[in-house]
């Protein structure tokens, strides 16, 4: 990955002290020293050649186009006969599902197909899911059971949005595996309305998502360092196949200007110098 920097208007001497002339890129070593020829970029102050051999990929959750949204009759069903059956005109409850990239890599999905009523919990405002299990993507919802046709503006309040900002704040701060589920926050708000035999169902949707955006720009290859971690990655039965789950790390160089690839569990990853991030699995 490289980001383009403009240095149009730099300094003349920064550009001198930048930039050498290509035929003086390789300066021998002598054997005795252990050392022996080494070839650099041209630029003294660029870690590899950033000339670009290939098309830029934007990575974002939305950048081609929105998520799109898959709900089952059957959730929705659910959270409706629930909700006539309890106390309250407005009832909270949670909506579960998946997250999945589409066969593109242009966009995801999310599928909802379960509905989980909640319960409550000592100690916790509202309801808590009652039994999250490892990869759901839930979502909040309030279900609003109006027995009349009318129509109200349902807006979702600012409280709601200060918490999916908070949290989606304390999840980009963690030292937790990077996840596309996790940088997606929804909140939903379904009104009911029954009209004689017929019953409809109005959704609102709010979602929240990091604005950030990621450039990958395609490069000459860079030399690895053939590691156990390296070897493992690159054969058929590594840990990212065997699990079906990508396995996130960094870069580091050494001396030699070598790729080295660090898992992000590694201890080591806090004092070595990172020059870059390895995804397995993308195709």
């Amino acid at each position: 990955m490289s980001i383009p920097l403009s240095l149009r208007n730099c300094p003349s001497h920064v550009m001198e002290s930048a930039f050498i002339i290509k035929d003086s890129q390789r300066s021998p070593r002598s054997a005795d020293n252990g050392l022996v020829s080494l070839s650099f970029p041209k630029s003294k102050i660029a870690l590899w050649d950033p000339t670009p051999v290939g098309t830029a990929v934007n990575l974002h959750l939305a950048h081609y186009r929105n998520p799109k949204l898959l709900v089952v009759e059957k959730a929705v069903r659910l959270a409706h006969r629930h909700a006539r059956q309890s106390n309250h005109k407005l009832f909270p409850c949670f909506l579960l599902g998946s997250v999945v990239v589409d066969c593109d890599e242009e966009g995801i999905t999310v599928r909802i197909d379960r509905f989980d009523p909640g319960r409550e919990a000592s100690g916790c405002v509202g309801k808590v899911p009652t039994a999250l299990l490892p990869g759901d993507f839930l979502i909040p919802c309030v279900v609003d059971i109006q027995r009349s046709a009318c129509h109200e503006t349902i807006a979702h309040t600012a409280e709601d949005f200060s918490l999916a900002f908070k949290m989606m704040q304390s999840y980009c701060c963690s030292k937790e595996a990077v996840d596309p589920a996790r940088l997606l926050l929804m909140r939903a708000h379904i009104t009911c309305t029954e009209n004689v035999d017929k019953l409809n169902f109005d959704f609102h949707w709010a979602a929240i998502t990091v604005a950030t955006a990621l450039t990958a720009i395609p490069l000459k290859q860079i030399p690895i360092i053939p590691t156990a971690l390296a070897r493992n990655l690159s054969s058929s039965l590594s840990i990212t196949h065997v699990q079906g789950a990508c396995k996130f790390g960094y870069l580091t160089m050494d001396q030699t200007r070598k790729l080295l690839l660090v898992l992000e569990s590694d201890p080591k990853v806090f004092t070595l110098p990172v020059v870059g991030m390895q995804v397995p699995l993308i195709t």
